[in-house]
């Protein structure tokens, strides 16, 4: 029998939100499988229980929750009619209801009686949220406090509470979201080869995985190492041309490289600087192993060795858009 759970998306980009839900969760070996898309709120399967720290990982999930109950009737009282205790040990619970800007206090009673009165109601630190969606079909979940996904979590490391940033820095959510597409496990390493200042590795090593940065500025090491040191995390750091990936071993490669910017990228013409990284890339990497890149413009992304498995378009501004590519070596 299969798990359903309930994920609710972000609003960023709901497209990058369900293929990295679904990425991560077909690398973990649960199988996944889209059985509802409502948009922001999408229905999904897996083959196992969902564990804690792939829940952790998510960075376009707001939450995430266990499903218990459908029913395709519309009046509450026969949907109510079907369902049993709802059974949540002895948790402390709040009721509450998915997206809708106006509580629907009918349903939230009702269902109130369908828990035990041995189970206190804790408005504000509930050890379990018992929550109810309407669409086509009426839904009942379940989200344990311990389900903490890394929408909020990663916003820790916003350029705003780093002592040191760039003002183009990569938006946390991205970083995370990049590096869940890249397939790359716990304890395994992930490389940026234009680390800037580290906010790709600092996403990396929140998720336990081994972070290796290379940047051709030593500032921006210093700043890097400056931004790692502040959150305790840990990383090899190296000042060099990214050709310098050759001499590490890694599992994936996740970059936001310079977008053309001459004091960025050297002096090197972003064509040229394209063609040649992704040339030192894909010669450093091994069949089926993934590069996720963000870029100003997908054209300067070509390479016979890389195989384009998806492409992702994320509004910055009205002067920016940058795409999210992930590749596979062939």
């Amino acid at each position: 029998m299969r798990e359903r759970y309930l994920l609710e998306l972000g609003g960023e980009n709901t497209e990058l939100g369900k293929y990295e839900a679904l990425e991560l969760f077909k690398f973990k070996h649960y199988n996944p499988k889209i059985e509802t898309d409502y948009g922001k709120i999408i229905i999904l399967s897996t083959s196992k229980m969902i564990e804690n720290e792939v829940i952790s990982r998510l960075a376009m999930t707001r939450r995430i929750s266990h499903i218990i109950f459908t029913s395709e009737k519309k009046n509450l009282e026969d949907i109510l009619e079907d369902l049993n205790e709802i059974d949540i040990g002895a948790k402390r619970f709040a009721i509450r209801q998915i997206n809708s800007q106006n509580v629907d206090m009918e349903s939230t009673v009702m269902i109130g009686e369908k828990i035990s009165p041995k189970n206190k109601i804790d408005l504000d630190k509930p050890e379990v949220k018992v929550l109810f969606y309407r669409n086509d079909l009426f839904y009942i979940s379940l989200n344990q406090n311990s389900w903490e996904t890394g929408y909020k979590r990663c916003l820790e490391h916003h350029i705003s509470n780093r002592p040191y940033f760039s003002p183009i820095s990569i938006h946390p959510r991205i970083a995370r979201s990049m590096i869940n597409l890249s397939n790359c496990d716990k304890n395994e390493t992930v490389v940026d080869p234009f680390c800037g200042t580290g906010g790709i590795l600092i996403e990396g090593a929140d998720m336990g995985l081994q972070i290796v940065g290379i940047d051709l500025k030593e500032k921006m090491i210093e700043y890097t190492k400056g931004n790692l040191n502040h959150y305790g995390f840990k990383g090899q750091l190296v000042n060099s041309d990214f050709d310098k990936i050759s001499s590490f071993p890694f599992n994936s490669i996740v970059c936001d490289p310079p977008y053309g910017i001459a004091s960025t990228t050297g002096g090197e013409n972003i064509d040229d600087l394209m063609n040649r990284c992704l040339d030192e890339f894909q010669k450093s990497m091994l069949k089926k192993q993934r590069l996720v890149i963000a870029v100003s413009n997908p054209e300067f992304v070509k390479n016979q060795n890389l195989t384009l498995l998806h492409k992702f378009d994320w509004y910055i501004h009205k002067s920016m858009t940058r795409y999210i590519m992930v590749l596979e070596k062939n």
